[in-house]
């Protein structure tokens, strides 16, 4: 077996086992049919994959696979902004919080309970700093609920989003599309639901979204071709 598939072979267990977490079981990742992704062809700095991700009509979706415990998405995220405030108007930007495994999933949760309650451009900074500069230990519900807390946010009412159905549901969502693009790592970039941008590839966190400019200028000359 190649280290490829014995990597896709890994995700695809922890996959299971997060399907089995409490609280997820009616949101189960019907991974019976979901194989470990396919093999994709490489291009310079990007893998082309084959997922069910459509950007908007006219635009150009860009997601970004994450986790708050990763120190590499914390210095991408130097590099992030000034590169998203450069982007057109036709580019949409999506953050996608990732877990690959059972601990990750309690910051996954975070991320997506403060965007259900329109929390994340105030906290998102905010929680990477917490975790990889003062070095607290966001590792459970209560911890985490207690930092949010004391970012402005109601500890009940965010206890509640993040135990709910439809950040249970991002949850699914997120593993489903990473699974699909065969997403072992994080940070990582998917465009248009068909190019998949990761450091190892590009040579470097901060290439990637070099990578991604070219990709996007790529995809933005197709549809031009295909209007004409």
């Amino acid at each position: 077996m190649t280290a490829s598939l014995i990597r896709s072979h890994r995700l695809f267990h922890a996959l299971r086992r997060l399907a089995a977490l409490p609280g997820l079981t009616l949101l189960a990742l019907s991974l019976g049919s979901i194989a470990p992704a396919h093999a994709a062809a490489e291009g310079e700095g990007f893998r082309t994959v084959d997922t069910n991700v459509e950007s908007p009509a006219g635009q150009i979706l860009v997601q970004e696979f994450f986790w708050y415990g990763c120190p590499h998405c914390y210095h991408l995220e130097a590099e992030l902004e000034p590169w998203l405030e450069r982007l057109s108007d036709d580019v949409v930007f999506e953050r996608r919080a990732l877990a690959l495994g059972q601990h990750w999933l309690p910051l996954t949760q975070a991320f997506y309970a403060a965007e259900l309650l329109d929390a994340v451009e105030e906290t998102h900074h905010e929680v990477f700093l917490a975790i990889h500069e003062e070095g607290k230990r966001l590792q459970d519900a209560e911890a985490i609920a207690d930092f949010y807390a004391g970012q402005g946010i109601d500890r009940a009412t965010f206890l509640e989003a993040f135990n709910g159905f439809a950040v249970q549901n991002q949850v699914r969502k997120t593993a489903q599309i990473a699974q699909a693009a065969g997403v072992r790592g994080v940070p990582s970039i998917l465009i248009d639901g068909r190019y998949l941008v990761t450091g190892r590839l590009a040579g470097g966190n901060a290439q990637m979204l070099k990578v991604a400019d070219g990709l996007i200028a790529k995809i933005r000359r197709e549809k031009d071709s295909q209007a004409q």
